[in-house]
């Protein structure tokens, strides 16, 4: 299906086969110089700011590609929360919310809200008066509260009591008292696109979430939460549960959003965008339309950004394809930044001998980071002296004193230190050269990695063969990625393959350190959780954290509680002597260890598309491939193209060349 058919011809339109899909290329049959050339010559004016239509040379039709995924027509649908969504890559162009921060850093800034202030207990935030859903309606308050009072799963309900609307444009949320501290309630709030449930489609199913929540009392147990301050009895929940899901199959059949561009058509390998012209933003918006290619083989992928048929592309492969897409074609520039994210391995406590504190010390100082990270990820950052903080390491210097940092435990490679600590817990060694536990028999350990994941697989790999090499016999086991973390969390592997030391919302220490001991790390390494008895006297998990440890200090502190605190202590120094206790406990009982932290990039096509490319006097230099920038305003503008992961699309930083 041609997304173009009944509409009016673009003019200077061309079209090639790709996969056999059509999909616009800009310029066709155009030789150009390529951007280091351009920039020599010193042609950087066309570069720094938007030209009229007449002056566009290479991208006339005005269509930004990228790529992009969605359920498979004919199961799209329009409601960004049924099953499959409306493509999660594609949100950004078509929905908003109050606030929005860029991956990997703290900055939020305004979107649909105008302004905002804080008080003790609230936060009001004063919409812009110009915003219209793309059916045409007006957005308003009452749009914000319907997504909360529906969606009442969203984290930040966990920290409010109410939401009033004392008029169209302002919307106030009330906090729990204690609230959290201002910066984080606007980090929370900047998570969620508030513009994604407008109350004129889902009155009845807002009203009816409403009504139910009204039925609820507000809790009195501490140790529970709920939306709202709301204590929710289970017979309350499948009641709530039930509406929420009647909503999520009740359509539209198009999303409707109040971004700067709307859907128009979608097949199964494409999928187009209009911009829509009622944006309150319209100064903003230089495309006329976004055109998405659904291609999931990486092989796919890079042949289209070689052959220069995307404007923009998320990430950063390895060095030998990067390296050769640069060389093919003259006109892509890579952006590297680093990913609050890194790939390690983490220790499952519940067996044995991996809850001895010392063995599993012994091992992590048997890895050679570096030989992981080229393996992983050449571009990558090995940190040699650390196992696993609960913190993304290039933020460990800011976030952590240095005098804790000095006091944390190095463990860069010695084998020697591994041996002693083998030693002191009854291992031995044979003339074989195998280690033998206290009890005389050699171990053989798992080391469990979901196979679709390069990074991991491979860097498990070459830990597998250090272990080996040493003297402890262990294999890689690659596992189905459907299964794998379901199998990970129940404690199959003796050590497993995950994103480690992340932040999977906001740049924040809490947030990664929520990761570390209340989601994903928390089960592979098999945390203990609180036991009670239930009416009928059998022994019930509660989920809830029971991990008691020393502190920097030498004090012993319950580190669930410490973890429910940190959000409501105002004062900036007591919050970081809690990061810093916790990043101190993690290195020190070394529950696994940060193989590298993770670098991502993104790939401009400057034949196609101008923006406010950062670093614009080393492109020649380093010929389009960019490294890590050391300069913190070069490293916030690097992350504004990235919004390829929990970020935002802005649209006033591209324009057609």
């Amino acid at each position: 299906m041609n997304l173009l058919s009944g509409r009016k011809r673009l003019s200077g339109l061309c079209l090639s086969i790709v996969l056999g899909a059509v999909m616009i290329v800009s310029g066709c049959g155009t030789s150009a110089p390529g951007l280091v050339d351009r920039l020599s010559a010193g042609e950087v004016k066309d570069m720094q700011q938007p030209v009229p239509d007449a002056q566009i040379k290479y991208n006339k039709d005005k269509i930004f590609h990228v790529l992009g995924g969605w359920p498979k027509p004919p199961l799209y649908q329009g409601n960004p929360f049924g099953s499959g969504g409306t493509g999660d890559t594609n949100n950004r162009y078509m929905f908003e919310g109050l606030f929005f921060f860029i991956r990997s850093m703290n900055n939020v800034y305004n979107r649909l809200a105008e302004s905002s202030e804080d008080t003790e207990q609230t936060t009001t935030v004063h919409l812009h008066q110009n915003v219209k859903w793309h059916d045409g309606a007006p957005f308003t308050s009452k749009d914000v509260w319907a997504y909360y009072r529906l969606n009442n799963g969203a984290e930040v309900t966990k920290y409010l009591t109410s939401i009033e609307t004392p008029d169209d444009y302002t919307i106030v949320f009330h906090w729990m008292n204690p609230a959290p501290y201002p910066e984080l309630r606007k980090l929370l709030l900047a998570q969620d696109l508030q513009g994604q449930i407008p109350y004129h489609i889902y009155k009845k199913y807002v009203d009816k979430a409403d009504a139910l929540l009204k039925e609820a009392k507000p809790l009195t147990d501490k140790s529970k939460d709920g939306p709202f301050n709301l204590d929710i009895t289970d017979e309350l929940s499948k009641k709530i549960a039930l509406n929420w899901n009647e909503f999520t199959r009740a359509g539209p059949k198009i999303p409707v959003g109040t971004g700067p561009y709307k859907f128009e058509k979608v097949t199964t390998t494409d999928m187009l965008l209009d911009k829509f012209e009622d944006y309150w933003r319209p100064d903003a918006v230089h495309f006329d339309k976004i055109w998405i290619k659904n291609v999931p083989e990486l092989s796919a992928q890079y042949a289209l950004v070689k052959a220069g048929k995307l404007d923009w592309y998320d990430g950063t492969p390895p060095k030998d394809i990067l390296e050769s897409l640069l060389k093919q074609n003259k006109d892509l520039v890579h952006y590297r930044m680093y990913d609050p994210a890194s790939v390690g391995l983490m220790y499952n406590i519940r067996n044995k001998p991996f809850d001895n504190l010392k063995f599993r010390q012994a091992l992590t100082y048997v890895l050679d980071k570096k030989k992981l990270r080229e393996i992983g990820n050449f571009y990558g950052q090995e940190y040699p002296k650390i196992s696993m903080t609960g913190i993304m390491p290039s933020s460990l210097e800011k976030e952590v004193d240095k005098s804790v940092l000095d006091q944390m435990t190095d463990y860069t490679t010695n084998l020697d230190k591994a041996a002693e600590l083998l030693k002191e817990i009854g291992w031995t060694k044979g003339s074989d050269g195998l280690w033998r536990d206290p009890d005389g028999k050699v171990p053989s350990f798992i080391i469990g990695a979901p196979n679709n994941w390069a990074p991991g697989v491979n860097s498990a790999q070459i830990a597998a063969e250090q272990f080996t090499k040493f003297g402890i016999p262990t294999k890689l086991k690659a596992v189905d990625s459907t299964i794998y973390f379901s199998n990970a969390d129940k404690g199959q592997y003796d050590m497993s393959m995950d994103w480690v030391d992340v932040s999977w919302g906001f740049q924040n220490p809490w947030s990664s350190m929520r990761v570390l001991f209340w989601q994903g790390t928390k089960t592979k390494v098999g945390f203990p959780n609180v036991k009670k008895k239930d009416a009928d006297g059998n022994e019930v998990d509660t989920g809830k954290l029971d991990l008691k440890l020393k502190g920097i200090d030498g004090k012993v502190y319950d580190i669930d509680k410490e973890m429910k605190r940190f959000p409501y202590v105002q004062d900036e120094q007591e919050r970081r002597k809690i990061i810093d206790n916790l990043a101190w406990i993690a290195n020190e009982n070394c529950w696994g260890v940060n193989f590298f932290q993770n670098a991502t990039g993104a790939w401009l096509n400057t034949k196609t598309m101008s923006g406010n490319f950062p670093m614009m006097d080393q492109i020649v230099q380093y010929n389009r491939d960019m490294p890590l920038a050391t300069d913190p305003d070069e490293q916030l503008a690097i992350t504004h193209l990235n919004h390829g992961f929990n970020s935002t699309y802005m649209p006033e930083e591209y324009w057609p060349r």
